[in-house]
C-alpha cells in the first residue's frame, strides 16, 4: 500500500492541530499543579484552624481529651495543652498565667458544678464535653451517666 502524500498546507493544518492539543494539556496540566500547590499551602498555613473546626464539631457528644482543654479558661484549644500537677491532681492549662490563676483562686475555677446532677466536682476528676456543636465552650460531668443523659437531652 501506498502512503499518500500530504500537501504543505494539510501538513499545516496537522502540525496546528498537534500544537493545540499540546497546549491545551500543558495549560490543563499546569492549572491542576498550581491549584494543588495552593491548597497544600493553605491547609499547610491553616491546618491548626481546620483541626480545631473539626474538632468543636465532631467532638461534641464525645469525651474530650484533657490534653486539649485548659481548664482554667474552660475552652477548648487550638493546640495541646500542658499538663500540671497540683495537689495530687491533674490539670490542663494552655499558659502559664492560666495556670497561676487557677492556683490563686483554687476553689472557685478548680471545682464546678456538674451539668447535670448540679454535684460538685473537681476539674481533674471530671469528665470533659462540649457544651454546644461548634463552640468551644467546655462543661464538665461527675460520670459517664449524667455525660449520656446531658447529650441525650440535648440532641
Amino acid at each position: 500500500m501506498k502512503k499518500k502524500k500530504l500537501s504543505k498546507q494539510q501538513l499545516r493544518k496537522n502540525q496546528i492541530n498537534k500544537d493545540k492539543k499540546f497546549n491545551r494539556i500543558t495549560i490543563i496540566s499546569f492549572s491542576l499543579l498550581f491549584i494543588m500547590a495552593i491548597s497544600i499551602l493553605t491547609f499547610y498555613n491553616f491546618g491548626c484552624d481546620t483541626r480545631f473546626l473539626y474538632h468543636k464539631w465532631v467532638w461534641y457528644g464525645n469525651e474530650i481529651p484533657g490534653e486539649w482543654a485548659c481548664m482554667n479558661d474552660d475552652n477548648l484549644q487550638l493546640h495541646k495543652t500542658s499538663k500540671v500537677a497540683y495537689k495530687n491532681n491533674d490539670y490542663y492549662f494552655c499558659s502559664q498565667n492560666c495556670f497561676n490563676h487557677l492556683v490563686k483562686n483554687f476553689s472557685k475555677f478548680a471545682i464546678v458544678p456538674d451539668a447535670i446532677s448540679g454535684d460538685s466536682i473537681n476539674k481533674a476528676d471530671a469528665l470533659i464535653g462540649l457544651r454546644e456543636k461548634g463552640k468551644p465552650e467546655l462543661i464538665y460531668f461527675k460520670n459517664k451517666q449524667t455525660f449520656k443523659r446531658y447529650y441525650e437531652k440535648n440532641k
